[in-house]
């Protein structure tokens, strides 16, 4: 099925690809997996400039700093202006930063708080590209299957975050080097630059006239996000699910440790395996949902999340943990990307950006405040016992939730 599309010049109409969201996906895929080994190769960087674990702590700081100011500007610079151009600036803003890293770390300049503006410019580029890179799917899908595009892009980010640091720890074991890893990021653009000048008649389209100013148009869009009751239900349980359920792979390290008493090994082994079942989820998301599916998947992908949790946080025979925790990247990735499609598809055209930059920032932050809080009561109450209590409470939301959607459908 065709999709029909406007050229760059906005007069004539054009024919997409069949799967145009399918070659976007992939192109970003690549971009991602460059990113994320970065990401590993910061890390590591971090460690051997610091020889401590707050140093490489701080790095995660301030990746999530430039989350929580850029966030709430990505959204209406997204509604303003064309994906294609804004992708093309900040994918290319990111390149160059990553070609800096390489010549610095060539040339023996590794210097800390030079890192960390860098750090900090990078994921401000990346944050400013997220609303687009999260809608861009979406503008390439036929009508009625935003929730296979969204699925796609969940498959492609599964495998890039897979497959990034992968290969970086590749290039750092056995040639020993950092800056590969940096200049593989830079070429990693090359995959999404190829996509988006072949993708260019359907991404640079002209965003709706805007006659607010900017400090308004962020100010409509959270308030257009608070008074639609679809999208505040939905950012109501992304930031549930984000604090009581999802703060378990931040915290997998401290389970392997402290609870199953394993080592790098087992750690390693549970990465995988909650990969895979994140794939997996993704695939099985392919098939076309309306908005009362999509609703009804989430509600039991939460509740599934829960039930694997209990068993993992009690189970103690290895290939029962490999299992569960399969499952819980399996229901993981279904409840965003059902979060993901419904905030579109309940968003009006001239404000999907900003909506899906504050359910970016919500879906983002909010994990991290949550494994923090309760890396913080851990002393107190067992690791496992105080992630399947939460997750208890996560369910009975839910429950109330659903119970309660499902009384006023009734109603009507």
């Amino acid at each position: 099925m065709a999709l029909a599309g406007i050229d760059a010049a906005g007069t004539a109409p054009v024919v997409a690809p069949r799967h145009g969201f399918v070659t976007f996906c992939v192109g970003s895929g690549v971009f991602a997996a460059g990113a994320a080994a970065q990401r590993t190769a910061i890390g590591w960087l971090a460690w051997d400039l610091t020889q401590s674990v707050a140093g490489v702590g701080a790095f995660v700081l301030v990746d999530l700093l430039a989350t929580l100011w850029v966030a709430p500007l990505a959204g209406a610079v997204t509604d303003r202006t064309q994906p294609y151009r804004l992708l093309l600036r900040t994918g290319g803003g990111s390149c160059l930063l990553a070609l800096v890293l390489c010549a610095l770390t060539v040339q023996e300049a590794r210097n800390l708080y030079l890192i960390w503006g860098i750090v900090l410019l990078d994921a401000s580029l990346r944050g400013l590209g997220q609303p687009a890179q999260m809608l861009a799917p979406g503008m390439l899908s036929a009508p009625g299957r935003l929730s296979r595009a969204v699925a796609t892009s969940g498959i492609s980010m599964a495998l890039s975050l897979s497959i990034g640091p992968a290969l970086a720890g590749l290039c750092m074991h056995y040639l020993d080097s950092v800056a590969l890893v940096f200049a593989l990021n830079a070429v990693s653009f090359l995959g999404l630059f190829v996509v988006l000048r072949k993708l260019r008649p359907w991404l640079d389209q002209r965003p709706p006239a805007r006659a607010l100013n900017f400090w308004q148009d962020m100010q409509e869009g959270f308030g257009y996000a608070l008074r639609t009751r679809p999208i505040r239900q939905v950012l109501l349980m992304a930031l549930l699910f984000s604090l009581l359920a999802r703060p378990f792979g931040e915290l997998l390290p401290a389970f392997v440790g402290d609870v199953f008493h394993g080592g790098p090994g087992l750690l390693s082994a549970l990465m995988v395996a909650k990969g895979l079942g994140a794939v997996l989820g993704a695939v099985l998301m392919l098939r076309a949902h309306d908005t009362a599916q999509l609703f009804r998947s989430l509600c039991v992908a939460s509740l599934g999340i829960v039930l694997a949790l209990l068993v993992f946080v009690a189970a103690r025979e290895s290939t029962v943990i490999l299992a569960v925790i399969a499952l819980a990247g399996l229901f993981h990735v279904t409840c965003n990307i059902c979060m993901q499609s419904l905030c579109q598809l309940h968003s009006a055209p001239p404000l999907r950006g900003r909506v899906m930059a504050l359910y970016g920032l919500v879906f983002r932050v909010a994990p991290t405040a949550g494994a923090f809080a309760i890396a913080q009561w851990a002393w107190l109450v067992p690791l496992g016992r105080l992630i399947g209590s939460l997750a208890v409470g996560y369910a009975l939301l839910v429950l109330g939730v659903w119970l309660l959607e499902k009384k006023k459908t009734d109603l009507v």
